[in-house]
């Protein structure tokens, strides 16, 4: 699961389905479960996104 407080820099993410690749450049600094917080996994075309 790609959750963004779990991402470091240099990290690279990708679709299965369509390819989409995304590379982290800057980590995340929410804290989860806090205010504000992200609160989804990263996907795409439906499905959560895999780390390579």
């Amino acid at each position: 699961m790609a959750n963004c407080h779990e991402m470091k820099p240099g990290d690279v993410y990708y679709c299965e389905s369509c390819g989409l690749t995304l590379k982290v450049e800057k980590s995340c600094s929410c804290e989860p479960g806090g205010e504000g917080a992200c609160t989804v996994p990263l996907s795409c075309c439906g499905k959560e996104m895999t780390k390579k």
